[in-house]
């Protein structure tokens, strides 16, 4: 119920209620009889009285009634205000908290209300805001348009996605933002304009993301043309752009790398450790780093130069790398190159110093022998001359061992040297070798022989011979006088195994690497003599029969080497002497 309505049933039942007293007081009087009040009215008035009551009875009632219904409506008026707070307060909330800046303001454009966007969009604290013209906010070179595009909201029209710059009080960090602005008008019940209300969103980073991109489009199309890698990383390492060569190589498209970092890219640990410090130092220093790094790719290892340096729009750092693989191949080829000249000139020197040593020395013992026989041959007894002849002898066969050897080696490097197996008794042959360099100890050593299994082979005599011959002359001639050699010979399981194992003075580990080279001799050789082409003829003779050789050996407590060979051998019955049927076993 309304209150005027209210206020007439209450003014109704007044009216009422005079009615009734004055037709009460215009009833009788009581009258007296011997002195007493009768109260027995006449029966007109009575029922005048009666009417009277029952209608202010009625009254009350309606009185009641509307009463309650009073209440009632207050309730649920107090009820409606709560609810009308409430969403005023949420509305309040959301305009406040909202992300974009609103401003409300009047006709003529002095704001009303502003939210905590618009106080940071305008650098002003809110109750600072109230009753400023939005205008003074407005560049003097924007002004025109404003006043312009206010006047059509005083008409009524409504603005939409309109591009404005707006100036911040001064200390702002961005003095001009670009913002885009939309408005309507506020009407009243007449369809007047009574105010505006103004939203303002600062689109400066999504300007300076369209520009950006802009110029990163044009940077793509210019790199397309060329084979610059290019990557740009955000503070944090995220790739905000990569040049067409730089997602080629990577492995992704220009699109998948966009956020990614190094570590998404799955690069090892230790690298992305590198360029991460390399990047922040970067930001710290504003100086450029360059570098490389090996990364591996299914092409294989891949090597490259990059340079991290500071964009000069963005916050962010350029990584700019190239591939420097062939670049790399071709230093490593150099080196390689280089190394080896290096190793032919020690070579060289080495072949030189040892050759001439090698046959100087016999050739001087010849010479001194047979010129000693010149001036004394008549005054010697023939056991001198005996003697002197048989140095010479000696010193002869020296430099026929140094040459064949060098001959050997020469064949073997230039693919003359061919594997022509026979038929060979591998104990008898091995006998033989064994008296040979028996005969020529001079230092009271011992060969102590011992022979294992089926011993007949099909192997190539002539190259087995300088394989045996060179073995057992550097077990004699690094061990020391009275020592005895080991030579074992086991057949077994289609393999003949040679091993011969001195007490002599070992090689050392620096010495194992080059052991098998041409012209090399161990470290720890002294003065004994050699050339160094033992081990070297033996390996490649080894090889020419399919075997393999293997070594230990402990510095100053000897050497075991150990020659394996596949052992073809005859059958019991086979006709030796006939052409020959080789059975591998």
């Amino acid at each position: 119920m309304k209150e005027e309505i209210f206020d007439r049933q209450i003014a109704y039942s007044l009216q009422r209620l005079e009615e009734l007293w004055e037709r009460t007081l215009a009833l009788p009087k009581p009258t007296e009889n011997n002195g007493r009040q009768i109260d027995v009215l006449p029966e007109r008035e009575e029922t005048l009285l009666w009417e009277s009551l029952e209608q202010l009875n009625n009254s009350l009632a309606e009185l009641q009634a509307a009463s309650d219904e009073l209440r009632h409506q207050n309730e649920e008026l107090a009820a409606s205000r709560l609810t009308v707070e409430r969403e005023r307060q949420r509305y309040q909330e959301l305009f406040d908290f909202a992300p974009d800046a609103y401003i409300v303001t009047t006709e003529s454009g002095k704001i009303l209300q502003a939210n905590i966007a618009a106080e940071k969009l305008l650098n002003v604290r809110r109750d600072r805001l109230i009753g400023k013209p939005l205008l003074v906010y407005i560049p003097s070179q924007e002004r025109r348009e404003f006043l312009h595009q206010l006047h059509l909201l005083q008409n009524g029209e409504e603005i939409r996605d309109w591009e404005i710059q707006i100036l911040p009080r001064h200390g702002a960090e961005n003095p001009v933002p670009e913002t885009l602005c939309s408005a309507v008008p506020i009407l009243d019940a007449q369809k007047q304009v009574v105010g505006m209300r103004w939203m303002l969103r600062d689109i400066s980073d999504r300007k300076q993301a369209q520009q950006l991109m802009q110029k990163l489009f044009l940077l793509d199309q210019i790199l397309c043309a060329s084979d610059a890698q290019i990557l740009l990383c955000d503070r944090n390492g995220k790739f905000l752009y990569a040049s067409p060569n730089a997602a080629r190589t990577l492995g992704v498209s220009q699109t998948d790398i966009l956020g990614k970092t190094f570590q998404d890219l799955s690069f090892s640990s230790e690298i992305v450790e590198i360029l991460d410090a390399q990047r922040q130092e970067v930001l710290i220093a504003k100086k450029p780093i360059t570098a490389e790094l090996s990364l591996p790719t299914a092409a294989g290892i891949k090597y490259f130069e990059y340079t991290i340096s500071l964009s000069n729009s963005i916050d962010a750092v350029v990584v700019d790398f190239k591939d420097i693989t062939k670049q790399k191949q071709a230093e490593n080829e150099i080196n390689k190159a280089l190394e080896k000249q290096t190793e032919i000139n020690e070579l060289k020197t080495r072949f030189i110093s040892i050759i001439s040593h090698e046959f100087r020395n016999p050739l001087n013992k010849i010479f001194l022998s047979a010129d000693l026989l010149k001036n004394y041959n008549d005054r010697w007894t023939q056991e001198q001359k005996k003697q002197q002849l048989n140095y010479i002898l000696s010193a002869a066969k020296q430099t026929k061992r140094a040459l064949d050897d060098l001959l050997l080696v020469n064949q073997a490097e230039t693919g003359k040297l061919k594997f022509q197996p026979g038929l060979l008794d591998l104990e008898k042959f091995c006998r033989q070798i064994v008296e040979e360099m028996q005969a020529t100890a001079d230092k009271e050593q011992t060969i102590t022989f011992t022979a294992q299994g089926h011993t007949s082979a099909c192997l190539d005599e002539k190259l087995l011979r300088p394989v045996l011959t060179n073995l057992l002359s550097n077990a004699m001639k690094y061990s020391p006088s009275g020592s005895n050699i080991e030579f074992d010979l086991i057949c077994e399981n289609g393999e003949a195994i040679l091993q011969i194992k001195d007490s002599g003075i070992g090689i050392s580990p620096a010495d194992r690497a080059k052991l098998f080279s041409s012209f090399y001799r161990g470290s720890n050789v002294g003065k004994i003599e050699g050339i160094g082409l033992g081990l070297s003829i033996v390996k490649q003779c080894v090889e020419l029969h399919g075997g393999n050789i293997a070594i230990e050996s402990e510095v100053g407590v000897g050497t075991k080497v150990t020659v394996t060979l596949p052992l073809g051998y005859a059958m019991p019955g086979d006709n030796l002497s006939g052409k020959v049927t080789v059975k591998q076993v």
